[in-house]
């Protein structure tokens, strides 16, 4: 028997501009994958987006986009180098905080930096999301924050704010998948990357301390100041 049919809304949205006072509501959206059918998001305005950045893998899309009718959509593919394969995932994948060092170096980390300027350029709103909505989403969410000069806690509490929505975004994309498939799915990774715990988004942040502060390691990993000033101006003006 197939898991039932997937929920027609979004499970784990929620505009920037809700993170601080600062920052402007209706021009960056991050979410979880959007589905061909889904409704529009209460509280979310304008919509539809007028981009969308899909930081999801090819494996990941097995299907047409669910906004492709309706806006430009910009892959942008952050672990498309990592080693989230063979022998070499199981070190990556032990903890939330292993995942997301991988996710903060390398190609990975420039994939982050290019995401950040079509964040920063592309015509408004965008949207940004990978599968869950919280671990690539939310890595890039925290940088633009930091980037944008959001506070630490206010960062933490938005990254952990997509815990309570994990239940319903798991089953979102389980939808169609056989029970025991998805079972044995969901059993094959730590439990951990069922949650969202705030020690994984603060071993971001610390590393970025670590590194001379959020700005240094933008500019190491390719990112400029032209494309840093237009996202402020986009976010804070």
């Amino acid at each position: 028997m197939a898991a039932e049919q997937t929920s027609s809304h979004l499970a784990n949205v929620r505009d920037l501009g809700g993170v601080a006072l600062s920052l402007r509501n209706g021009v960056l959206v991050r979410a979880d994958a959007p589905a061909q059918g889904d409704v529009a998001p209460q509280g979310i305005e304008p919509w539809p987006p007028a981009t969308v950045v899909d930081l999801r893998g090819p494996a990941e899309k097995g299907r047409p986009h669910g906004l492709g009718d309706v806006a430009t959509i910009v892959d942008v593919e952050v672990l498309a180098q990592a080693h989230l394969t063979g022998e070499q995932a199981r070190e990556t994948l032990e903890s939330l905080d292993a995942l997301y060092m991988e996710m903060t170096q390398g190609q990975a980390a420039t994939a982050l930096v290019a995401a950040v300027e079509v964040l920063a350029t592309a015509q408004a709103p965008v949207l940004f999301h990978c599968s869950v909505g919280k671990d690539r989403t939310g890595v890039l969410a925290a940088l633009v924050e930091a980037l944008v000069g959001v506070e630490r806690d206010a960062i933490i509490a938005d990254y952990t704010a997509t815990g309570p929505h994990m239940q319903a975004v798991i089953g979102r994309m389980m939808a169609g998948v056989r029970p025991e498939f998805a079972q044995a799915a969901l059993a094959s990774v730590p439990p951990e990357v069922f949650e969202a715990p705030a020690h994984a988004i603060e071993a971001v942040l610390d590393r970025w301390d670590r590194e001379g502060g959020v700005e240094q390691w933008y500019f190491a990993h390719g990112g400029t100041e032209s494309v840093l000033v237009a996202l402020r101006e986009r976010l804070l003006g």
